[in-house]
């Protein structure tokens, strides 16, 4: 089998071998239920609530605070469903995950309001006067950065404006720069979601970090599971394996960030100009101002989805600008709300390189993406 270049890291990583392996030991010696009594259930217990302090800590927030859900996307449905009401006021942008902008649809759809914040043409925040008006209980849903732009948005001036104004809850999807340091619960926000497959970590574990003062209402009731805010016996050993994924990546953080931003200027340099390949670069236009390793294009003449199975055959691994999108053939709204023609924004393109990325694996994908390019361009001029 030819070799694979996988640079979808923005969508999810496979899971760390070393996280793999404290998996596979825990399961091996046997995990039972936590809520029980007897020696067996305690030992469980004992991991959860180990795991649940870990993670909670690294965000500067007590155990209690934390939520263990199975999604990022539920996590976010949980802070959403404890805090919209029915006809109240949503800020958002664009540029959101698509969890968040199908949440704020069906609010708009049930008669609620939603205001979007505008983007800039690389997809930063526009926080205009206007946008602070009359927010007295409303709620905000936003994106510590955005994983098909790139862009890491300044969350100290929307905090500040949104709380000299009055504004209500503030949910943060921090799912992007969970690995950061300067995500903490003490920024100002009430709802924090995190997940694990972008850590490295197992698929099927995420949590949700609540200001004490917030109240859950659960969107799955059992038996009192997760203190009453999540029903259902607790994947212990997906929340142990989270906290060991999070603490290995925010250990290793500058280590690792340094390394992808190494690789992204290796294939900006094999690629060369974007536009002799028919590409636009999306997000920043600085590559030190994007998370690190990101890379994001556009293109008006072929599908997003069409150029990923292209360079897919060619064995590398990329996803179109929102990995929620890939098969639907839609145009990106982000990438809309960027300036972006509608045949641009169905022509989405986003790879990342991520710490087990090699040294030869940007030349590689930059030559892959070159000759994709010029192959798909050919056609269509023949045609």
């Amino acid at each position: 089998m030819a070799e694979r270049v996988f640079l979808d890291g923005a969508a999810g990583l496979p899971v760390r071998v070393e996280v793999a392996q404290r998996m596979a030991e825990l399961y091996a010696e046997g995990i039972a239920n936590p809520n029980g009594g007897h020696v067996e259930a305690r030992r469980a217990r004992a991991l959860l609530d180990a795991a649940r302090h870990a993670v909670a800590g690294a965000f500067g927030a007590d155990a209690a605070q934390l939520v263990f859900t199975g999604t990022a996307s539920e996590a976010l449905a949980l802070a959403f469903h404890s805090e919209v009401r029915p006809r109240s006021l949503l800020v958002t942008s664009a540029g959101e995950h698509r969890g968040a902008r199908t949440l704020a649809a069906r609010h708009a759809a049930a008669g609620g309001a939603v205001r979007l914040i505008p983007l800039t043409d690389e997809g930063y925040w526009v926080l205009s006067p206007e946008l602070f008006h009359d927010i007295d209980g409303a709620t905000a849903l936003l994106s510590a950065a955005s994983g098909e732009l790139g862009a890491i948005q300044s969350l100290a001036p929307f905090i500040s404006s949104w709380r000299a104004a009055g504004g209500g809850a503030i949910i943060l999807d921090g799912v992007q720069r969970a690995s950061s340091g300067s995500i903490r619960m003490n920024i100002g926000i009430d709802h924090l979601v995190i997940g694990s497959a972008k850590l490295e970590g197992p698929v099927g574990v995420a949590a949700l970090v609540s200001a004490t003062d917030r109240k859950l209402v659960p969107l799955v009731p059992g038996g009192g599971q997760e203190r009453g805010r999540r029903g259902g016996t607790e994947a212990v050993v997906l929340a142990d394996a989270f906290a060991l994924a999070l603490r290995l990546s925010q250990t290793e953080e500058a280590e690792t960030a340094a390394h992808a931003a190494n690789l992204g200027g290796a294939f900006d340099h094999a690629l060369g100009a974007p536009e002799q390949h028919g590409l636009r670069t999306t997000g920043p236009r600085d590559s030190t101002a994007r998370l690190p390793g990101h890379r994001s294009y556009a293109a008006d003449w072929v599908l997003g989805d069409d150029l990923v199975a292209a360079l897919d055959h060619e064995g590398i691994a990329v996803s179109t600008g929102s990995a929620c999108l890939s098969g639907s053939r839609e145009p990106s709204e982000a990438l809309q709300a960027c300036g972006l023609s509608t045949s641009a924004a169905q022509g989405g393109l986003r790879l990342i390189f991520s710490r087990t990325n090699t040294s030869r694996e940007p030349v590689v994908a930059a030559a892959a993406l070159a000759r994709v390019s010029q192959r798909i361009r050919a056609v269509g001029v023949a045609q």
